[in-house]
């Protein structure tokens, strides 16, 4: 049997999708435990409706504590023999918990791809892996993106341990390394079996926040090239792994343009700030980036050119504004389309 199991906060709107598509599933032999993180917004009372329809769903109730705290007493609570997360505003394919069952096989643990819905397109990620060593697989699993996530996973219940609930940044993959070094074997299903919805609404960071988020970063990113050691016995000399804190760093540069509450000059002090720190330094000497906006942005801070690094990340804001007023028109068109 598989649990399936959802984090619910204030997830009203999506909530009813979500548990629709796991219950839709082909393979049957599930249970599924909606974990209400003390919602207000009439989740839980949902929650319990959607339980009444299908005695597979088991609902728990906990103090708001975040999703990690509300994965973790899902795993506690979870009977099945394997595990899949699912967050409460994405959604499954019929045939997730059948290809993935079928994929693991005698491995440890499948991972599949995904649909990627942001600013109004469909995204298909599908991973793609060398298959000449398992060191090799996992830098480029790693170096994909695919490794981040808990949703797109299937593990065997005996081998999981819990998420670290002091972190907001970075608790996903910590999870997975930590599951990893007791796992024997990887399996990859390319198929996109699973809809993850992000959010595209305009970041603000904080100063706190954005110290936070380098510290947590540079965490991953000591923790990672401990593993990638212990599972080579040697440091990662692709660059993937440096590349990764890099893109993390640079993802926090682009996003300053949409911080409404500082001026230009506090937004340069923080480029600044990034550039003289000594381990961002050291990853920046062998980062491997594919990405045309994260290598313009790093080669202008490699040099000191904070204005014009900036300049080229306000170039950046407006071509997303200019995307996301696009998709709008075209939603508010194909709306009055269908309802003339």
């Amino acid at each position: 049997m598989i649990s399936v199991i959802v984090p619910v906060y204030n997830g009203k709107e999506t909530l009813v999708r979500c548990v629709q598509s796991i219950r839709n599933q082909t393979c049957e032999d599930l249970e599924i435990i909606l974990v209400d993180d003390g919602s207000t917004d009439g989740s839980g009372a949902l929650c319990s409706a959607l339980s009444r329809e299908d005695a597979r769903i088991r609902v728990i109730r906990k103090e708001n504590g975040g999703v990690s705290s509300a994965r973790n007493r899902g795993i506690e609570a979870a009977k099945g023999e394997y595990v899949l997360f699912m967050d409460s505003d994405d959604y499954m394919e019929p045939v997730m918990a059948e290809k993935m069952l079928e994929g693991i096989g005698e491995d440890d643990i499948a991972i599949c791809g995904f649909h990627h819905h942001y600013q109004g397109r469909d995204i298909i990620r599908i991973p793609e892996v060398p298959g000449q060593s398992g060191e090799e697989n996992f830098l480029s699993l790693y170096g994909q993106g695919f490794l981040n996530m808990p949703w797109n996973k299937l593990y065997r219940r005996e081998l999981m341990g819990s998420f670290d609930e002091s972190l907001s940044l970075g608790e996903d993959l910590l999870f997975n390394l930590d599951y990893l070094r007791r796992a024997d074997g990887i399996s990859v299903v390319k198929e996109a079996l699973c809809h993850y919805i992000q959010d595209d609404t305009g970041v603000s960071l904080s100063s706190r926040k954005r110290t936070d988020r380098l510290e947590l970063a540079k965490r991953i990113w000591r923790e990672m090239r401990a593993f990638y050691r212990e599972l080579s016995g040697h440091e990662d000399e692709s660059g993937i792994i440096n590349g990764r804190l890099i893109q993390e760093v640079l993802d926090m540069v682009e996003a300053l343009p949409f911080d409404e509450e500082k001026s230009r000059k506090e937004k340069l002090e923080i480029i600044s700030e990034f550039c003289k720190d000594s381990e961002l330094r050291q990853a920046a000497e062998n980062a491997a980036l594919k990405a045309l906006d994260y290598k313009a942005v790093h080669f202008c801070m490699r040099r000191g050119w904070f204005r014009l690094a900036y300049d080229l990340c306000e170039l950046r804001a407006a071509l997303v504004r200019s995307r996301q007023k696009a998709a709008e028109q075209a939603a508010e068109e194909s709306g009055k389309t269908e309802n003339p």
